[in-house]
Formats: C-alpha cells, structure tokens, sequence
C-alpha cells in the first residue's frame, strides 16, 4: 500500500467520528479499486469534514489530487483544485485560494469543464475581494458573468450577481448593491437554492443597516436566519448573529448586542476567520465607547487592527485604525491618532473606499484644529465635505425625482371611453333600420328578383344581429370591468373614512390619507376621461395649440417612466434628440398619445425585458416609435385591436386590467391631429407602434426656454418589504389580493384580532395555505395568474386544506356572480364597498363556528356523527374513514400514529394539521382518547373488570391506563364503574 498513513488515517476518523455516514464512505474507500471511484468517495469525505475539521479535509483534497494526476482524470483533478480554493478562502488564505482556483479554471479548459470554470472564475474574484483589490474583483465577477450566460448556469449567474452587490457595498455605493442583490435573490428563489437566497437577504438587510434601517435590517436577517437554520448553515447563522448585534447596538440595546457578538466572534475564531473576527472586535470596540467605557473600546480596536491584519485585508485594516484613530484623538494622545488616521486615510483612497476616506478626513480636521494648524484643518474639512455632497446628496435628489415620477405614474391611467357604448348601439341598430327599408324598396322595384333580394335581407339581418349580440357581449363586459375599476378605489376611500367616523379618537393616519388621495385621483380621471370620450363622440372635442419646445415636452412625457422601468428591472432606452425644436402643438392630446402607448408597453414586458421609445423628424413629420419585448399580440387579435371595447385578454385572470378602450382613444386622438398609428407584433417576441404626426415648426423666442426635470441615470431601487413573523396566540388568516392598497386597507382591519399572511395571487395564496394551514382565507375575485374561483376549488376540493373556511371579496355585485363563488365552496361572499365591521364580524364568526365543531367532537359522548363536526363532504369522508379506521383497530395495542398515516396516504405534519384542525386533538391524543370513550362504555355496562376491560381497548399498562382515564373523566376507572351503575 502506497499510503498507509491516510488509510490508518481513515480507520482512525471511523471509529472517532462514529457516524454511520463517514464510517459507510471509510468502508467503501478501503474496497474501492478504481481511482475515479476512490476520488469521489474522497470527494464526499471531504464535504462531510470541510466545515469542522479542515486538516482532515485538506488530507481528502491532496490524496484525491494525486490519484487523478495519476490517472489522468483532468475532469476530476480540476474539480479538487477547485475545492482546495473553497476551503482556503474559508481559511482566509487568500493567495493560496488564488493560486488553486487559476490552476483549477486552466484544467477546466482542458478538460472542456465549464462548471468547473464557471467555480474558479467566481473563486478568484472572491479572492481579490477579500484582499481589498476590487478592480480585479469586479473585473473576474464580470467575467463569470459571461461565461454563465453562455453556458445558461444560472447558479453561477446569481452568485456573481451576489458578490458584485458585496462589492459595490464595501465601495459604499449602495443603489448598485441593492440593484445586484435583488438579482441575485430572484434567480436563487426561482432555482429553490434555500441557503444562497438565504445569502442575499441578508445581504439586503446589511445594505440596509448601512442605510440606518435598522428595524427592516432586522427583519431580514429574521427571515434569512429562519432559512439559514432550515438547511442548517451555521457560517450563515453566525454572520446573522454579527449583524444583529450591530443593529441591536444602533437601537441601545448593548446587552444584547455584545451576546450576539461574542457568539458570533467564538464560532469564527473556531473557523480561523480573522477578517470576521476583527469586524466583531471593532463593534465591540464601537459599542464599549457608547457605553462611555474608552478603556475597554481601546483594547477592542486594537485587536481588530491586529487580526485585519493578519487577514491581509486592506479594508479591515483601514476601517479598525481610523476607529483607533477616533479613539485616541478621544483620548487627547495626538500623535498616535494622527499615525492611525493617516495610514487609514492612505490604504482607504488606495482600495477606493469613499466611505473611510470621508470619515478619515473628518477626523484629521478635528485633530488640526486641536493642533492649531488651521491651513491643514480647513483642507482637510474641504475634502471631507466635498466627498459628503457627493455620496448623499445625490442620492437624496435622484430618491427625490424617483418619488415624483411615481406620482406623476399614479396620475395617468389607461383611457376610458364609457359612453361610445350608447353611440356604437344606436347605429347598429340605425344601419338595421336602413337595411330593412333598402330591402322593401327593392322588393317593391323588382319584383322579380324578390326571392334574392329576400335572401340577401335575410344573410343582412343575420350579420347585423350577429354584431348586436356581439356588442351586448363587448358592453356587459365592458361595465362589468368599470364596475371593478371604480368599485376598488370606492372601497379604498370608504373604508378608511368609515373607520374614522367610528373611532375619531384614533385619528386619520398619514398612510391613509395618502390612500384616499391616490384613490380619489384615480376616480377623478376616470370622470374626466369619460367627459373627454363625450367631447369625441359629439365632435365638439378641439385642438387647442401652444408654442413650445416639442422635443422637450416629449423628453418629459419619457422620462417620467424611468422609475417604473428601474423598479420592474426592464431595459428602458429613450432617443430623442437633444436639440429644441420649437413648434406648435397641442401638449395635452399629445401626453395623452405617448403615455397611453408607453404605458402599455410597460403592462406587456416583463421584468428584465426591453422597451425603446424613439422620436425622429422626418420631411415634416414627427415620428414616434415605441418598441418592447414584450408577449406581442397573437395574429388574430391585430387587426381588432383599436377596436371600442376590445380586450386580447378577457379573463379572470388578465395580470393587467382596464376597459379595453385605450388604442382605441390613441387612434382617435391621432386622427384628431391628423396623423397615423400602425402596429406590428410578434408573438414571444414584441410588438412596434409607430405614430406619424404632422408639424407645424415657429421660430424659437429669445427668452429662456421651459426646462424639464433631469431624470438621473441610475435612480435608487427600492428595497423589497418583509414583514417581521407576528408571534401573537391569535388565529391566523391569509389574505390573498392583488392590489397592494386593497390588500393593506383589509389587513389593518384584520390585524388587531388576527395574525396576517398575505399573498399577491391565488397560486401563491395555494402554496401558502398548504405551507401554513391559516385559520381563514379572504380571497379577492380577480387576480392575475390563479383568480380566486380557482383558489377556492383548489383548496376545497384537497383534503389536506379542505376544512379551512373561505370568505370571496369582489367588485362584481351580480346575483350569478354570488351564487358561482358559494358553489367553488367559498363559506362566504363579500361585495366591495363593505364595511370595515362587517368583514371583520363575519371572519371571526367563521373562526368561532369552526371551533364551536371542534368543542362538540372533544365532548365525553362516546359516538359522535362525522357530518356533525364538519362542514363539507369531503371533511365528513375523512372523519368517516378515520373513525372506521379507530373502531377497527382500537383494540390492537401496536396501532398508533404510523399505522394511521399509512392507512390515510398522509405525512405526520399533513394528517396532524387536519385532524388538529377539525377535532382540535392531535392524532394521538385522537386514539387514546377513542380508546377511553370505549373504555367507559364497557365500564358503564360492567361487562368485565377494570384490568380486562384496558387490556380490551388496546392499553398493556393499566397504571398508565388508570392515570389517562382519571384525566380525561376526572374518576378513576373503579369509581367510573361504580358511578354508572
């Protein structure tokens, strides 16, 4: 044997270890005869040991190393590399990570392993990342980037994505960090990567803290340490537990942040990590000066200067001496302050670090003026302020512009034409009457060809029908959508003034009264479109031209959607020219043209998609082209689509919602100034509106011209909200509503008497149920991917969520409607506007009548009717079998839970959530107590002793026996006997 020492080796860790899974895979690799095989049992040793015993799982990678350069497995060989990076970057060794990652990506290439490049590739970046070079950093995460995009890895796509946002962050550069963040989680969430999408939020929650949020910094990490703790990844647990403590600190609850802190700091002295370890020094160092304790800070600060050097991490060590530096210009020992802060202030502009050198400058002003050298404290204090205005206030201002470019969003909406309705009917009918008269005339004419001309009346009157019958349908749905469109922000504004009237103590919070604000504006165009659409139809609709600067006004009209692009994560692109053209227009029916059809680009792209708006003047016509990426529109539909009425997507389900009148209005506007609009679409691919306006140009006046807000290039993304877990004994309810105003209104109203979870849609608000089992589910009608119809028959007819009641809330108030929504099973249905009260007394009468149920099966009766503990067939069948299945085993000693789950094809949790649900017993409790109500009954009868009879209902202790029937009867079985009799 060429190695007994790692074969002893192996049978030493077997035996010590003691674990059935290392002690199989030490057997195996002691039998094995391939070296391919060896390697990969060596392989899975060393993820078995590389969290708790590096040595052991540096030993596994050197052996398997070997073996495959001995055999020429370069696939493999490349692999182990690759590993050895991992652990010495875990190690904090950044060089020898390095160097193992760049010989693992050369083998990769040879091997044609793009898996194994894609690994080495984000291993190097995660290298010079941790030594403070992030030019190289960024530049090898840039790289992996391709390379997963051309080998479609999207793990490797979202862990760069993750580690430039811990770049950007480091760097200060917040909104670039978000931005990646955000991307990364999305694919990790997709790809169900539960510790990797634990990663990123705790990610966002540090961009946060950074940010001073600390309470939704909290948050987050609340939630990535539920995720971390459920595939058990303690190195996240303890990064959880480092930033919690600095937000705990931030907050002035010292006590607990120095626990969190010192748990954090022994389990990464354990894992050797002396970058995180001089991080948790520092905090400490930090919080001990809060607490006004200097000496304790200072022991602090030095320790972390001593391991972010050992680290050789350059933004460590710059971040703990310009703490140190702090300290002792706190302290009034000048010269070592002015020794820290200089190499601070020197390391951080070498590694780019605003955010130190910021600070650093401020503290040398401080320490000049102290030394009286003001020409040195003035300078100082200017690059200091000069780095200030730079990192904040442009952020303050592009927060400020994305703000009003969401309200000016919220102002427009999709134009409605409620009245052509009555108009496009009336010549209908018209056009029938025409029909009929031209076809007595000719019958009276031409006598001879009265059996044609009756036909050919016959085929017209058919077809004129046929579009009557059409138009009813076009009409029905067209009022059934503006019921909906105006019933929503009709609610939106009733509930809270409502609330208000009962309760005018409490007041009318800020939050409301901004909800009222944007629901009473929507319903204010929506009146002001349909007085518009009166105006066309009557022709008395004008041009009313104003001299301006065309392309500026167009500028605008574009820009205002730069938020919404930002937030949905699509490719925005605008090409207008930059140079005044100086024309007469009339800007109101233009805004109206440009915003209806940018706006429907954007409803039709989803998110990572692209749409372009370009505008061009051509031989004295304005052209503009608004292209997407979005679904495109199927060739049947084309034609119709600047048709009254007209909806490609007529469903329950539609993700977007409207009257179908938009185009419509955009071609009548077009027309009005006496130009064209044509489309061409794609489907999967994206559709082009093309919109050719003539111009009438004046010269330009002298006197300044309007300007236009500047949109910036990167406005701030807003970070997704997570609600802390609401730990109250209350029941639970799960509110499922697509609209983000409608879904907060309600669940105020719920929250003071119920625990809330909320769902956008009904297939979230499935997996939902299914995850939490909730008390009661509120369900909207109309939602995007699932509606609620479908909902409620999903979970009504499964067994496992059947039992939980449903209330339906709509905007369709029709008797059809209703009667649909209570046979799907809805136990409840809800027309928008309600009141407040009612949804709140009828949810909690649904939760007390499903409890009052589970009280009658817990009574002492020994035979209870399934159907009068349940409210539904498929409830009923269940407690049927169940109980037949009691009745059928009680007797046997060796039933019990398992065998129950066996029987039923149902999970522990799945058959203990049902029949807790239903019974309020767990299903153990459920038979014992089955076996005592049969107990009692042979006791009553006095058919046999007391012994017999335990023995008899499947009990082999009958002290056990006598302690369970005491504390379910309140009698010892002896009395219970004696007492029926």
């Amino acid at each position: 044997m060429k190695y007994p020492w790692l074969y002893l080796f192996l049978c030493v860790q077997t035996v010590a270890l003691a674990q059935s899974k290392v002690d199989s895979l030490s057997q195996a690799l002691l039998s094995a005869k391939e070296d391919s095989t060896k390697i990969d049992l060596l392989f899975e040793l060393f993820f078995e040991h590389e969290y708790n015993d590096t040595l052991s799982s540096q030993q596994y990678l050197k052996e398997s190393m070997r073996l495959a350069t001995q055999s020429g497995d370069t696939k493999r060989l490349a692999k182990a590399q690759n590993y050895m990076g991992d652990l010495l970057l875990r190690m904090v060794h950044n060089d020898s990570a390095i160097y193992y990652y760049e010989k693992g990506f050369e083998l990769s290439q040879q091997a044609h392993f793009p898996i194994g490049m894609i690994t080495a590739t984000i291993g190097i970046g995660n290298g010079y990342w941790q030594k403070g070079n992030y030019e190289k950093a960024l530049a090898y995460q840039n790289k992996n980037i391709q390379l997963a995009q051309k080998y479609q890895d999207s793990l490797g796509l979202a862990s760069s994505y993750n580690n430039i946002g811990n770049i950007y962050n480091e760097q200060g550069e917040f909104s670039k960090a978000m931005e990646y963040y955000i991307q990364s989680s999305n694919i990790y969430k997709k790809m169900g990567s539960l510790r990797n999408y634990g990663i990123t939020l705790s990610n966002i929650g540090q961009v946060n803290f950074d940010l001073d949020n600390n309470e939704l910094g909290i948050a987050y990490f609340k939630q990535s340490d539920s995720i971390f703790a459920l595939s058990q990844f303690e190195d996240g647990q303890a990064y959880v537990q480092k930033s919690l403590a600095i937000a705990l600190k931030r907050l002035g609850k010292y006590e607990e942040s120095i626990a969190y802190n010192t748990s954090a700091f022994e389990y990464y002295k354990t894992m050797g990590n002396k970058r995180r370890m001089s991080e948790i020094e520092e905090v400490l160092g930090n919080t001990y000066l809060e607490l006004k304790n200097k000496e304790v800070a200072l022991s602090h600060y030095l320790k972390a200067v001593e391991f972010a050097e050992a680290s050789e991490d350059s933004m460590a060590i710059a971040t703990s001496r310009m703490k140190l530096g702090y300290l002792y210009l706190e302290l009034k020992d000048l010269p070592k302050a002015k020794l820290h802060l200089e190499q601070s202030l020197a390391l951080s502009q070498r590694v780019g670090v605003p955010l130190t050198t910021m600070d650093a400058y401020e503290a040398l002003s401080r320490l000049y003026e102290q030394q009286n050298n003001f020409p040195k404290a003035l300078e100082s204090y200017r690059s200091y302020s000069e780095l200030r205005d730079s990192l904040y206030t442009t952020e303050k201002r592009d927060l400020a512009l994305e703000i009003e470019a969401k309200y000016q969003n919220k102002q427009k909406g999709e134009q409605i034409k409620l009245l052509e309705t009555e108009n496009s009917l009336n010549a209908l009918q018209l056009q029938k009457r025409i029909n009929e008269r031209n076809g007595i005339i000719a019958f009276a004419i031409l006598f001879l060809l009265i059996a044609g001309l009756l036909y050919a009346f016959y085929i017209s009157k058919q077809k004129a029908n046929g579009k009557l019958k059409e138009l009813d349908q076009l009409k029905s749905h067209f009022f059934a959508n503006i019921s909906h469109e105006f019933r929503t922000p009709l609610t939106l504004i009733k509930g809270p003034i409502e609330k208000f009237e009962n309760n005018p103590s409490e007041g009318l919070s800020l939050e409301n009264a901004q909800m009222i604000h944007r629901n009473a504006n929507r319903l204010l165009q929506l009146v002001n479109q349909l007085l518009e659409l009166s105006k066309i139809d009557a022709g008395t609709l004008k041009l009313e031209p104003v001299e301006g600067d065309l392309f500026g006004h167009l500028r605008h009209i574009a820009f205002s959607f730069n938020a919404l692009a930002v937030r949905n994560h699509i490719d925005y692109q605008v090409t207008i020219p930059k140079k005044n053209l100086w024309a007469s227009f009339d800007k109101e029916k233009l805004e109206n043209i440009v915003y209806n059809i940018l706006s429907n680009a954007f409803k039709f792209t989803d998110k990572g998609g692209w749409i372009g708006c370009a505008v061009s003047l051509h031989e004295g016509q304005l052209r503009i082209q608004v292209e997407d990426s979005g679904c495109g529109i199927p060739p049947k539909d084309l034609p119709h689509i600047f048709e009254r009425f007209y909806q490609v997507d007529s469903t329950q389900t539609r993700t977007q919602q409207g009257s179908g009148i938009g185009l419509s209005l955009c071609k009548d506007l077009v027309a009005l100034l006496g130009g064209t609009i044509t489309v061409t679409s794609t489907l999967q691919q994206g559709t082009t509106f093309t919109i050719n306006l003539p111009i009438t140009t004046v010269p330009e006046p002298k006197a300044t011209v309007e300007e236009f807000p500047k949109v910036s290039a990167t406005p701030t993304l807003e970070a997704p909200q997570v609600t802390p877990a609401d730990q109250r004994n209350l029941p639970q309810i799960l509110l499922v509503e697509d609209h983000d105003d409608m879904r907060q209104f309600v669940a105020e109203i719920l929250l003071p008497s119920f625990r809330i979870l909320s769902a956008q849609n009904g297939a979230i608000g499935i997996e939902m149920a299914h995850h939490y089992s909730p008390d009661l589910i509120i369900t909207d009608l109309m939602m995007p991917t699932l509606d609620g119809m479908e909902l409620c028959k999903s979970l009504k007819t499964n067994v496992h969520t059947s039992h939980i009641p449903i209330i339906m809330l709509t905007a369709k108030a029709g008797m059809e409607n209703k009667i649909e929504g209570l046979e799907t099973g809805a136990d409840d249905y809800l027309i928008k506007p309600f009141e407040p009260e009612e949804l709140l007394v009828r949810s909690k009468n649904l939760i007390a009548q499903r409890a009052q149920l589970r009280l009658a099966y817990q009574s002492k009766a020994s035979g209870i009717d399934p159907k009068e503990i349940t409210v539904n067939s498929l409830d009923a069948q269940f407690m049927e079998k169940l109980l037949e299945l009691l009745e059928g085993h009680y007797e046997d000693a060796t039933f019990g839970v398992p065998q129950m789950q066996d029987v039923l094809a149902m999970s522990k949790t799945q058959l203990y959530r049902k029949v807790k649900a239903l019974t309020n017993e767990t299903p153990g409790e459920l038979l014992r107590n089955f076996r005592l109500k049969r107990a009692a009954q042979l006791l009553a009868q006095d058919s046999d002793s007391v012994t017999q009879i335990a023995y008899q209902v499947g009990f082999n202790n009958l002290s056990y026996f006598a302690k369970c029937f005491r504390e379910y009867f309140g009698v010892s079985p002896s009395s219970y006997s004696t007492d029926s009799q």
